[in-house]
């Protein structure tokens, strides 16, 4: 098994993974510069013509953040409408519409071949040279937008769906490309495409725009290496240089080897031409043994995507058959001294920032990279015996064997094994499987709470922390099994229901008798206020260094503030959110605390609640907060722990459930309790992860709400 080098840079560089900057490329002669939305490219020439390509997104083009379908699907005939115009001397000479035609028709060809005929492309009208009028900065600047607005005005608007208008004009320097292709469609619901001179209009770049148009991105290429000197290359790492349009094989590339291949098999799939079944999306977790038939195939599983975070892999096999005939018919010797194909096939895996400003674009990874930096003599693609591990141990590939009919690959997700999750089938089982990783036998005592109904268990989690004791979630009317079992392993002294009959009804108050010799007690009111009162006043003393108020309708704010209640001994009550109920008043009296800390925004408490909260304490009333609950946990972590916590706790923002059986925990051992979403790592929350540098990191609850992809990208911040 040879292992191929991912990436030995620092953990913050391999989070990172950033391309250096823009890439000029000199293409025909002309000065190109990708950056931004924006690439350009260029090949060698050959059988599909040298092509000089640039993209921009539509008005209004949606920012995919994820795999599937990238723009709309693209099944069926395109027809493209040709207008060539001019702004300057007389008309050109007439298009030849023979020779056009042909040109579409081998577009259409390849397109066919591509797609098992789902996609084929016709000639529509071809229009006259038109006479359009630019100001003199608009042509200076190849105002492609000014040069659109005319044409629009002299071609009727399209009626249908799958139209395209390609606007041709004659050469000039003023525009920086051969091709420009808008990625989406227009405003008026066609696809627009510009050609810096007549023989600029090719099959490759006809199909490249009908890609563009489609929602496809630019398949780009990365020279990486391992550090910042670019001593050693590497697939992957924190110091790559993006080759534009550098992908050898995709249509959306730039045809480095002056050939395109088959389209990608993840770029297949967003056109709508192979659906779950033919490229599905794994989800991150435990080994996983695919095997992918060749790109060629018309029938079985021709690839998969990993999503890790903010990063996707896609995974495809190609081999010498069809479109891809052609990729062996040139050798390279790699750095090891092998004779390899170029580019040649093999598994090929390509990479996305779904947090970068092109979440859309792809770029194949170079596992046997050589110091010259170079869009050819390269052989990109894995071979059978090969492994590779991705940058942070999160993900893993090993190409177990290939042949002319597929390749098996085992997939493996290392970096997860970091990351404990603790979680059951449910709420409830959650809630008694954090219970058994944190409690032994003989708790003092245990408290039990809706598993419906947050506010009273929110008041109840940072007493639970400071006795020691944990939250068991139960139903109205009801003790699930699971927390039947842990409450018998439990054998605590005392019970302790928080919250009225409405919550955890009598016949439950009765059941819990049988798990308990010292008693099972209830602390309630008549509301959600009264109740987190009444919780206060049987658990703290009178000078409270801090009192802890938080949203009674809005919960998400007291979840990470309940921890640092707990290590600190101090009470959690609940107002409402523009006043502050007469039985809470009457418990900030008796406490007298020291200060007070509001947990989370102005739309949660008012500024006239911290008004009224000064005239109960002789110091200081502060609001801890940020723009959202995401970032008002990141605060209240900032604010309470310095880095090297020993373990970190991280619980879904959008359900109650698994953070308050947690808040107790975390406040046991004093670690700080971090919310996010459930599909994504918010940026805020990933700065104060880094910044606390964490030994150990738990998640409270299952995949259904902090997902396993959150998992893996949590596992990046640990050695």
């Amino acid at each position: 098994m040879r292992h191929i080098t991912g990436d030995r840079s620092t953990p913050r560089a391999r989070r990172a993974l950033a391309t250096t900057g823009a890439i000029a490329l000199v293409v025909g002669g002309l000065l190109a510069t990708g950056a931004g939305s924006a690439g350009a490219a260029t090949s060698a020439g050959g059988s599909t013509g040298s092509r000089a390509l640039m993209q921009v997104p539509a008005p209004g083009a949606d920012a995919v953040k994820a795999g599937g379908a990238a723009g709309r699907a693209a099944l069926g005939n395109h027809t493209l409408t040709v207008v060539p115009v001019y702004w300057s001397g007389s008309a050109p000479a007439p298009l030849d519409a023979a020779a056009l035609g042909t040109t579409v028709r081998d577009t259409s060809s390849y397109l066919r071949a591509a797609t098992a005929s789902r996609i084929t492309a016709s000639l529509g009208p071809v229009k006259p040279w038109t006479a359009i009028t630019l100001t003199a900065t608009e042509q200076s600047t190849c105002d492609v937008a000014a040069i659109e607005r005319q044409v629009r005005a002299v071609v009727p608007a399209p009626t249908g769906g799958n139209q395209h208008l390609e606007i041709v004009f004659a050469p000039t320097s003023a525009c920086q490309f051969g091709t420009l292709a808008q990625r989406g469609l227009s405003t008026y619901g066609d696809g627009v495409a510009f050609f810096n001179g007549p023989t600029a209009m090719t099959p490759a770049t006809l199909g490249f725009g009908i890609g563009s148009n489609a929602g496809l991105g630019m398949a780009n290429s990365m020279d990486c290496w391992d550090d910042a000197q670019h001593s050693n290359p590497v697939p992957q790492s924190g110091y790559c240089k993006e080759q534009i349009g550098g992908d050898p094989w995709d249509l959306m590339g730039a045809a480095p080897y002056g050939a395109v291949g088959m389209p990608s098999a993840a770029n297949l799939r967003r056109l709508g031409v192979f659906g779950d079944a033919d490229f599905p999306e794994l989800i991150p977790g435990q080994s996983q043994y695919p095997f992918i038939r060749p790109l060629t195939s018309y029938t079985g599983q021709r690839g998969f995507a990993v999503t890790l975070g903010r990063h996707r892999y896609t995974v495809e096999y190609r081999t010498v058959a069809g479109l891809d005939s052609w990729i062996d018919d040139a050798t390279w010797t790699d750095p090891s001294g092998i004779v390899r194909t170029d580019p040649g096939g093999g598994v090929i895996v390509r990479y996305q920032d779904l947090d970068s400003d092109t979440p859309w674009n792809t770029t194949v990874l170079d596992f046997h990279p050589d110091a010259p930096v170079s869009t050819r003599e390269r052989h990109p693609g894995m071979e059978a015996g090969e492994s590779w591990t991705s940058p942070g141990n999160l993900l893993r590939l090993e190409v177990v064997s290939t042949t002319s009919s597929g390749a098996s690959i085992r997939v493996d997700f290392p970096g997860l094994n970091k990351v404990e999750r603790w979680s059951g089938a449910d709420r409830y089982a959650t809630s008694a499987a954090i219970s058994l990783k944190s409690f032994s036998p003989g708790v003092p005592v245990a408290y039990v709470a809706s598993g419906a109904v947050y506010a009273d268990a929110l008041s109840g989690a940072p007493v639970a922390g400071k006795d020691r004791g944990p939250i068991l979630l139960v139903t109205s009317d009801r003790i699930p099994g699971s927390v039947q079992t842990e409450l018998r392993r439990l054998i605590p002294g005392k019970i302790v229901v928080l919250g009225g009959p409405a919550t955890v009804n009598d016949e439950v108050l009765s059941k819990l008798q049988d798990y308990t010799a010292g008693g099972v007690e209830r602390w309630s009111g008549l509301d959600r206020f009264e109740t987190s009162a009444a919780i206060s006043a049987k658990s703290f003393a009178p000078g409270v260094a801090t009192a802890f108020i938080a949203s009674g309708r809005i919960y998400t704010d007291a979840l990470s503030g309940a921890p640092v209640a707990g290590k600190n001994a101090s009470p959690v009550l609940l107002v409402d959110s523009s006043s502050v109920p007469a039985r809470i008043q009457a418990e900030l009296t008796r406490l007298k605390p020291g200060r007070i800390v509001v947990l989370g925004g102005p739309t949660t408490v008012t500024p006239n609640v911290l008004t009224k909260l000064q005239t109960f304490t002789t110091g200081a009333v502060v609001r801890w907060s940020g723009p959202d609950r995401f970032a008002t946990s990141a605060e209240i972590s900032a604010g309470n722990y310095g880095p090297g916590v020993a373990v970190l706790y991280v619980a879904s923002g959008r359900v109650f459930s698994d953070a308050l059986p947690g808040a107790p925990v975390a406040g046991m051992t004093r670690g700080p309790v971090l919310l996010v979403d459930t599909f994504e790592l918010p940026r805020t929350v990933e700065n104060e992860i880094a910044r606390l540098q964490p030994h150990r990191i738990v998640i409270l609850g299952g995949p259904a709400t902090v997902s396993e992809n959150v998992r893996a990208a949590l596992g990046s911040f640990l050695p």
